[in-house]
C-alpha cells in the first residue's frame, strides 16, 4: 500500500473515536476472511477490552479513502510504557494477535511504527497467527497451536472411535464410572445459571493456578475478571460467550468458558472440580461439548497456543503462532528496546 502518513492515511484511535464507517469496515473485513475468524480479532471483543482498559488504541490504515486495516494495541504495563512500548489489546487474555485487513494489504512493522511519529515505538507480542504472514507480519519464536476440526459434528465421536479407539473407550469408561459412583450427569452447552456458574469457574481456576504455582496468572487481576464477566454475556455473531457446564446433581464436575466466532469455538478457560480428577472430567466435558456443537453451528474447536497431551488427545489440525518484538527504526525504537531489556532483568532479579 502507499506510504503511511499519520493524519493522512494512518490514524491512532480510541475505540469510541472510530467512525461508523470505520466500525462497519472492521466488521466487514473480519467477516469476509475465514483466516480472520477469531473472536479475539473482532471489534466486539476489543470493545469489551477497551471498556476495562481505556488506554486501548487502534491503528487504522486507509487505502483509496477507505479503511484497509485495523491493529488493536494497548500500552505495555510498567515504566516501559513511557518509551512508547505497546502490546496486543487484552494482553494475556488475548489468544490471537494481528491485523484485520483487506486482502492484498502488505505492511512493514518498521514502517508502520515509524509513521506513528514516536507515539508507538515498539510492539512486544505473542500469539501472532501464521495467517498474518500474508500481510507481511511475522515473529520470531514459534509455538504450536492445535485445533479439533469436527467435520460433520454429529458424527465426530463415532469417527474418533475409528482413529483412536483407546481414547474413546477410556473416556466412556470413566464417564460410566462417574455416573455409577456419584450420580447421573447433566450437561448444558450454555449455562442456565450464568452468574453462579461463572463465579464457580473463576474461583476454581484461581485454585488451579495456586496449586500449580501460577500466582501471577490472568484471573488474579481484577480487570481480567471483569473482562471475563463482560464477555460471558456477549451474544454477537463474531464474539459469543459460551459457558458449558457438566454437573452431577447440583455439583459442578467441570466447566468451560469459551468464545464463539461463527463456526469456531475458542477453548479459553476450562477447569474441573478437583474432587473428581480421577474420572478425567475435562475429557468427559469435551465429549459432551463435541456432541452439542452441531446445534450451535460449531465446526472447529480452537485449542489455542501450546502443546500438551491433553490438547493432543482430540487434536487433528496443527498451525503455529509466533512471538516477537517490532521496533521503530529510530533512536526512540532503540531506547524502547533497551527499556524492555532492563525491565526483564529487574523482573528476574
Amino acid at each position: 500500500m502507499n506510504a503511511l502518513k499519520l493524519g493522512v492515511n494512518l490514524f491512532i484511535r480510541k475505540m469510541d473515536e472510530l467512525s461508523q464507517a470505520e466500525s462497519s469496515a472492521w466488521d466487514d473485513l473480519h467477516a469476509a476472511d475465514t483466516d480472520l475468524n477469531q473472536a479475539f480479532l473482532s471489534r466486539t471483543y476489543i470493545s469489551h477490552v477497551a471498556c476495562v482498559n481505556p488506554a486501548v488504541r487502534i491503528l487504522v490504515g486507509y487505502e483509496s479513502s477507505a479503511p484497509a486495516f485495523f491493529l488493536p494495541l494497548q500500552p505495555r504495563h510498567g515504566l516501559v510504557s513511557r518509551f512508547g512500548v505497546f502490546e496486543p489489546a487484552g494482553d494475556v487474555m488475548t489468544d490471537y494477535f494481528g491485523v484485520v485487513a483487506k486482502r492484498g494489504i502488505q505492511l512493514s512493522p518498521a514502517h508502520l511504527l515509524a509513521a506513528t511519529r514516536g507515539r508507538i515505538n515498539a510492539i512486544l507480542f505473542t500469539h501472532l497467527d501464521q495467517a498474518q504472514a500474508r500481510f507481511g507480519l511475522n515473529g520470531d519464536e514459534r509455538r504450536v497451536g492445535l485445533r479439533t476440526r469436527l467435520g460433520d459434528p454429529s458424527g465426530y465421536w463415532v469417527r474418533l472411535r475409528g482413529t483412536d479407539k483407546k481414547l474413546v473407550v477410556d473416556t466412556e469408561r470413566r464417564e460410566k464410572k462417574l455416573q455409577n459412583e456419584i450420580g447421573p450427569l447433566g450437561f448444558e452447552w450454555q449455562s442456565s445459571a450464568l452468574d453462579a456458574d461463572l463465579d464457580w469457574l473463576i474461583e476454581a481456576k484461581k485454585s488451579q493456578y495456586s496449586r500449580t504455582g501460577k500466582m501471577h496468572a490472568a484471573l488474579f487481576e481484577d480487570a481480567n475478571v471483569e473482562l471475563l464477566r463482560r464477555l460471558s454475556g456477549t451474544a454477537e455473531t463474531e464474539c459469543t460467550g459460551i459457558l458449558s457446564v457438566l454437573r452431577c446433581g447440583n455439583e459442578i464436575v467441570a466447566a468451560h468458558l469459551g468464545l464463539k466466532c461463527r463456526e469456531v469455538l475458542h477453548v479459553w478457560f476450562p477447569v474441573y472440580n478437583k474432587k473428581f480428577a480421577s474420572y478425567s472430567p475435562g475429557r468427559i466435558l469435551l465429549k459432551h461439548m463435541f456432541g452439542a456443537a452441531a446445534e450451535d453451528g460449531v465446526k472447529v474447536f480452537d485449542r489455542g497456543e501450546g502443546d500438551s497431551q491433553a490438547k493432543r488427545d482430540f487434536a487433528n489440525d496443527e498451525h503455529h503462532y509466533s512471538s516477537g518484538l517490532w521496533l521503530a527504526p529510530s533512536l526512540r525504537g532503540r531506547a524502547a528496546s533497551l527499556a524492555i531489556r532492563v525491565a526483564w532483568r529487574l523482573e528476574k532479579a
